[in-house]
């Protein structure tokens, strides 16, 4: 590569330049005439309409996006001379191979939110077949890569740490609320661009480091670690950002191994990727086992964005590959020998607690609107309810609220020839999708849940209809009601999940329950 690796005045030039014309998502994505940048990624293979406009905005979309060439008088007569000189000097452009008179793009450069950020070409510039080098930066503007970064909480944190960070672009976005950032990658292709890019954001309180996982931060610790590793069961190595071997799961695990070195007390590491199943252990409850003798000091969080099968798993990968049928059969027969009985993708986040309670394992799947938030909601409450008898003696003046989400489905069975009322169940999608089969009785529980009562006072009011019997224990009935919590039912003043857009469910829930025998 030709970047310049080190300060030089041109990069405050260039950046500047960037804003001044405009060099956003919104007005690329204006010019280009699609909704999102990740569109590209898809569409620069089927095509797009050409740009028309000659201003500076389409010109640097034309050449540092879409891979065209430009003539260099062209570029000199349209942008001011300090641009130009610095998006040479910088090593952005380089001579077109077929005709030195006119300039290329060396990388792809896009915005991605207030930064701006380089990473391989998914594309041939002149148009045709394109091999990715094995150490290829994939670009930041993927879905999943979209994604991830807006998962991601934002809240104030001393040291944030990225590993497999490929472009750095997570690190550099978080340098905007954490006192110090470090992103981690095992190639030197990824390093080279990750720190040009901290040098064209102009983020002093970044550090780039090239290193396998954790090498070269030992030692030290940090509030807050993130990773999006390679996912993709495999049966031989790929590119070196493509796969996580034969489970897909080797660099994943390797990242929790290291937690008890590197994770602070009250720090949390997030991760995005692709886990399994397996015969008799959840993948929560393996993700719990990955840290050792020092398990007891960690809560385990999985949220599932979509599940896969493994021959499902076994297909994408043929696929891929272009293996054919033959490597269907081969995957599929390498996962079901290591027990896999489903893929998991979605977030992995880990907590480390910093006091004496008990410690969590909490498994959901994403509602509609899942997101930072909602995550940040569930690690909250479940950090409470984990201090057990404490929690529960507070959750007694706590007055619950039903969710307006909530939806209360009924199954109907035939019994001695009529249809009657045979099974409960409360469901959500919001803050996460949930079922939750309950007795009949708690269809009366719920319309009680207008925050008015108390958790005392509807355990009274519960033993005083006979919804319970009278004789359970206070510590069972709290239990319940924070179970119903957990699950996003029910919510309580000091730990509200992120509404939703709707109306009130209490009403919803109360006239279906209307002339419901128990």
């Amino acid at each position: 590569m030709t970047l310049l690796l080190q300060d030089s005045p041109d990069f405050a030039i260039f950046r500047d330049h960037l804003r001044a014309i405009g060099f956003n998502e919104r007005s690329i994505c204006g010019r280009l005439r699609i909704p999102e940048l990740p569109i590209l990624l898809t569409r620069l293979r089927k095509g797009l309409a050409p740009l028309k406009e000659t201003d500076e905005l389409s010109l640097l979309t034309r050449l540092l996006l879409l891979g065209e060439s430009i003539d260099r008088e062209v570029l000199e007569s349209s942008l001011p001379s300090p641009a130009v000189d610095a998006l040479i000097s910088l090593g952005l452009v380089i001579p077109d191979a077929t005709e030195s008179a006119r300039l290329v793009g060396s990388v792809v450069l896009y915005p991605v939110g207030s930064l701006f950020i380089i990473s391989d070409r998914w594309f041939a510039p002149d148009g045709k077949d394109y091999k990715a080098p094995d150490d290829i930066v994939y670009p930041a503007i993927t879905p999943n890569t979209s994604e991830f970064m807006a998962t991601l909480p934002v809240t104030p944190c001393e040291s944030f740490l990225e590993l497999c960070s490929g472009t750095g672009a997570v690190a550099l976005a978080a340098s905007a609320y954490a006192t110090h950032t470090w992103a981690i990658d095992i190639t030197e292709r990824s390093t080279q661009m990750a720190e040009f890019n901290r040098l064209l954001n102009g983020l002093n309180h970044v550090t780039v480091l090239k290193g396998d996982l954790y090498q070269g931060v030992e030692g030290l610790t940090f509030d807050r670690i993130v990773a999006h590793p390679p996912y993709m069961p495999v049966l031989s190595r790929a590119q070196i950002f493509y796969d996580g071997g034969a489970d897909g799961e080797q660099i994943t695990r390797r990242c929790v191994e290291a937690l008890p070195r590197f994770l602070k007390p009250g720090g949390c590491f997030y991760c995005q990727a692709q886990g399994s199943d397996r015969k008799g252990a959840p993948l929560e409850e393996r993700v719990r086992s990955w840290l050792g003798e020092s398990q007891t000091d960690f809560d385990i969080a999985v949220v599932e964005k979509r599940a896969q099968a493994p021959k499902d798993a076994a297909f994408i990968y043929a696929l891929k590959s272009k293996g054919g049928f033959d490597t269907v059969e081969l995957m599929l027969e390498s996962l079901v020998g290591l027990g896999v009985e489903s893929m998991a993708y979605g977030w992995i986040i880990i907590q480390r607690k910093n006091d004496a309670r008990r410690v969590f394992t909490v498994r959901r799947s994403a509602g509609l609107r899942t997101g930072p938030e909602e995550i940040a909601w569930l690690l909250q409450w479940e950090t409470f309810v984990s201090a057990g008898a404490s929690a529960f003696a507070a959750l007694q003046g706590m007055r619950p609220v039903a969710r307006p989400s909530l939806e209360l489905r009924t199954v109907y069975r035939l019994k001695d020839g009529d249809l009657a009322p045979d099974q409960f169940t409360l469901h959500t999608d919001d803050p996460f999708s949930m079922d939750c089969k309950v007795q009949p009785w708690v269809s009366f529980l719920i319309p009680l849940c207008d925050g008015k009562l108390t958790v005392q006072q509807l355990f009274e009011a519960c033993k005083a209809n006979r919804f319970i019997h009278a004789e359970t224990p206070p510590q069972e009935f709290c239990e319940l009601l924070g179970v119903l919590i957990s699950g996003g039912f029910l919510e309580v003043a000091d730990y509200r999940a992120p509404n939703p857009q709707g109306g009130e469910a209490i009403s919803h829930v109360a006239d279906s329950l209307q002339n419901q025998p128990l």
